[in-house]
C-alpha cells in the first residue's frame, strides 16, 4: 500500500511539474502585459509603468528558478552574481538612457532627413495594441537577428559578444551580461526604427515589458516546455543551445524574442528530447570579474585556449562530450 501511495504521489508531482512547465511562461507574460496596460490606462508614466512590472516580474522569475529548476546546480553562485548585477545595471539600465539622446541626434535625425517627415505617419496607430506589439517585435527582431548573427561570424564583433557567452550556467541575471561597446550597436535595431516611425508610448511600453520579461525567462534556470510555441518565441529551450560550448550548436537560434527569422534564414536548432551539455566558452580561464570582462576583447582571443587554432576539432569534440556543470558538481 505504501509503495502504491508513493508511486501515485510521484505521478501527481510529475503531472503538476509538467503542467507548470507548459503554462508558466504564457500565463506570466500575459499577466505582465495586462499589468503594464492597466497602469498606462491609470495614467502612470510609461517609464514607471515598465519598472513597476519588470521589478516584481524579475523577483517572480527568481522564485520560479528555485521552485522549478532546470538544473539545481545552476542555482549555486559560480562567482558570477556580482559581475552579472553590474552588467545588468550598466547594459540594461544606464546604457539605453545614455544612447537614446545620441541616436536621436545622429541616426534618427539622419534617417528622418533621408526618408522625410512622413516616415512618422507610416506606423499603424489604428491597429489593436497587441498587433502593434507583434509588428514592433517583428521589425526589431529582423535587425537584431542580423546584428546578433554577425556577432558570431565577424571576428572583432565576436570578441565583444564572447562576454555574453562566458557564464558556465544560465540564470536570469545572464540576460544583462553584455559588453557596453556591444550594447551600442545591439540597441540600434531595437530603438532607432521606432523613433523614426513615431511608435506610440503604449506600444513601446508593452515592447519593453515583453523584451525584459522574455529575456529573463530566456536565460532562466526554470524547467519550461513550450511545445509548438518554440516555433514562435526564442525561449529557454532553444536559447540554451545557443549558449552551448560547441560552436556548431551555439551558432544557431539568434532570435532575441522571436525565433521566426531563424526559421526563415535556416539557423533554427531544436534537437527534441535532448538537453544541452556544457555551456560557456572553451577557455576556462576567461575573466569572471567585471573589469576583466571589459578588457577581454582587447586582450587577444582569450575566449579559447592558446592551442585552439592548432586542434579545433579536439576542443569541439570535447565540448560535445564534456559533462555539464550540473554533473561536475
Amino acid at each position: 500500500m505504501d509503495t502504491a501511495n508513493e508511486n501515485t504521489k510521484a505521478e501527481n508531482t510529475t503531472f503538476v511539474r509538467e503542467l507548470a512547465a507548459r503554462l508558466i511562461f504564457p500565463a506570466f507574460m500575459t499577466s505582465c502585459l495586462l499589468a503594464v496596460y492597466a497602469l498606462l490606462q491609470m495614467g502612470v508614466h510609461e517609464g514607471l509603468a515598465v519598472f513597476y512590472v519588470l521589478f516584481p516580474g524579475a523577483l517572480g522569475i527568481w522564485l520560479l528558478e528555485h521552485a522549478l529548476p532546470f538544473r539545481k546546480s545552476w542555482n549555486r553562485n559560480d562567482d558570477d552574481v556580482g559581475t552579472d548585477f553590474i552588467h545588468m545595471v550598466v547594459a540594461q539600465i544606464i546604457m539605453p538612457r545614455l544612447l537614446k539622446p545620441l541616436y536621436l541626434a545622429t541616426l534618427v535625425s539622419g534617417l528622418t532627413y533621408l526618408i522625410g517627415e512622413r516616415a512618422s505617419s507610416l506606423w499603424p496607430h489604428e491597429w489593436p495594441l497587441i498587433a502593434q506589439l507583434f509588428l514592433m517585435l517583428l521589425v526589431a527582431e529582423f535587425g537584431r537577428y542580423w546584428v546578433h548573427r554577425w556577432a558570431h561570424e565577424i571576428h572583432w564583433m565576436w570578441k565583444f559578444h564572447a562576454v555574453h557567452h562566458s557564464p558556465n550556467r544560465l540564470y536570469l541575471l545572464n540576460a544583462g551580461r553584455f559588453h557596453p561597446i556591444e550594447k551600442i550597436y545591439f540597441l540600434i535595431p531595437e530603438v532607432v526604427p521606432f523613433l523614426v516611425l513615431g511608435v506610440n508610448t503604449e506600444t513601446t511600453a508593452l515592447y519593453f515589458v515583453f523584451n525584459g520579461i522574455h529575456g529573463l525567462f530566456q536565460h532562466s534556470n526554470i524547467y519550461l516546455k513550450l511545445g509548438v510555441m518554440n516555433y514562435i518565441f526564442s525561449m529557454t529551450e532553444l536559447h540554451r543551445w545557443h549558449h552551448s560550448k560547441a560552436i556548431e550548436q551555439s551558432n544557431t537560434n539568434y532570435g532575441n524574442n522571436l525565433i521566426i527569422w531563424d526559421i526563415i534564414f535556416g539557423t533554427f536548432f531544436w534537437p527534441k528530447e535532448k538537453e544541452v551539455g556544457s555551456i560557456g566558452l572553451h577557455n576556462p580561464e576567461y575573466p569572471k570579474d567585471y573589469l576583466g570582462q571589459l578588457a577581454a576583447p582587447f586582450n587577444g582571443d582569450i575566449d579559447k585556449p592558446a592551442d585552439y587554432s592548432d586542434r579545433p576539432e579536439y576542443y569541439e569534440e570535447l565540448a560535445l562530450t564534456e559533462p555539464p556543470l550540473a554533473e561536475k558538481n
